[in-house]
């Protein structure tokens, strides 16, 4: 096999580095505008140099982003090249259209570092799929919150503080939004949900709460309730094919295996009618185990080089986010009457656990009230 890479960062040097020990995986060309010390003579700036190669069959996509990495990938397919994607973000927003046109020019699409980084996830439930109704998904996905996270409730540090060592470590980018804010975890659920529900569930539709507002008083007064914060993704599939999406803070007691996942660690659970839960868990990103899952891929691409996980009939599912309802935990300094409990109210921290209620209500209300507090911090109490 024979490979363009495109994109020499993080995970693709990692791919680069393990398919040094291989004999049967050649990387051929590489798609950067960077000096790259060690790979001189394969680097090239123009796409047309790797697209027009008949002797690369396969392009591996880890520039991240949505473009042009969505239309370097079309492109490719187009030329009959199979692909191989980590890009989270441009494969949920693109997942029809990148599908459709594997379908039709009869390549393969490989992505399962996408979800989960090392963890064989996708993988597994593409497996369980085949076999039984699959009803829910869900999970830490999001390995820079989870250190955030744990390390607040471990240490009592502020966020700022626990942020600017994880940046400091290279567990967080020098720009943290895509996984502070929740959007990295959108993409994610959003791809599970479209693989396990055999639809695509757009990430737009997913409703998302980040972790920018929590503060080290939050986390104080959650070790007090006995709870443990962690961001989770969940999706879930009722009769009639209705479906909700969201990702937002949740508080879990410290039975709960998300309790348990520490540092920058993933769990990530799926449900069907038949086996009931299975869980996976390890490490969901990093350079190491994220390009490990890559070079699966292509390894599972040589040896069933025409492979695609869904027909050519994917329809979109509307989302439906007032079909859950739980409990919240809300603190805001913005003028609220909410039904439910007052759990502080002195030197402006005043936070409440609402009565149930739908989770798209919720998010609505936090909306709104964001325009008094753009610091207000929600939290879902898991049920």
């Amino acid at each position: 096999m024979n490979i363009g890479l495109l994109g020499m960062g993080a995970i693709g040097s990692g791919v680069f580095e393990q398919l040094a020990a291989r004999e049967d995986i050649t990387v051929r060309r590489v798609l950067d505008k960077r000096k790259i010390e060690g790979v001189e003579s394969l680097l090239t700036t123009d796409i047309a140099e790797i697209l027009g190669d008949p002797e690369i069959d396969t392009v591996v996509e880890l520039m991240g982003g949505n473009e042009p990495a969505h239309r370097f990938v079309l492109e490719a397919m187009r030329a009959g090249k199979n692909v191989v994607s980590a890009n989270k973000l441009m494969i949920a927003g693109n997942l029809k259209e990148v599908l459709d046109t594997a379908q039709e020019m009869g390549v393969s699409f490989r992505f399962s570092a996408s979800v989960g980084g090392s963890i064989p996830y996708l993988v597994n439930l593409l497996r369980a799929r085949r076999a039984d109704r699959l009803t829910r998904v869900m999970g830490i996905v999001n390995g820079t919150t989870n250190l955030i996270l744990d390390t607040m409730q471990t240490t009592g540090e502020s966020f700022d503080q626990v942020l600017k060592q994880a940046q400091a470590a290279a567990y967080a980018e020098a720009d943290p939004s895509a996984d502070i804010d929740g959007i990295d975890a959108r993409s994610k659920i959003a791809i599970a949900a479209s693989l396990a529900f055999d639809a695509h569930v757009r990430p737009e539709n997913v409703l998302t709460a980040g972790i920018r507002y929590i503060r080290a008083e939050d986390v104080e007064l959650f070790r007090k309730k006995g709870w443990v914060c962690r961001l989770i993704a969940r999706a879930e599939r009722f009769e009639g094919d209705r479906v909700t999406a969201f990702v937002e803070p949740t508080l879990v007691t410290p039975e709960s295996p998300f309790a348990s996942v520490y540092r920058n660690d993933n769990l990530i659970c799926m449900n069907g009618k038949r086996f009931g839960q299975q869980s996976f868990s390890g490490q969901g990103a990093g350079k190491s185990p994220t390009a490990y899952a890559v070079v699966n891929d292509l390894i599972d691409t040589m040896y069933s080089p025409q492979y695609l996980p869904f027909s050519s009939e994917l329809r979109d599912l509307p989302v439906d986010n007032g079909l859950i309802r739980r409990c919240y935990y809300l603190r805001t300094s913005a003028c609220v009457e909410i039904p439910g409990e007052t759990l502080a109210a002195k030197n402006g921290f005043c936070a409440y656990v609402t009565q149930p209620m739908p989770v798209q209500r919720m998010h609505a209300l936090a909306k709104e009230l964001q325009k008094q507090d753009p610091s207000l911090f929600l939290a879902g109490i898991s049920d």
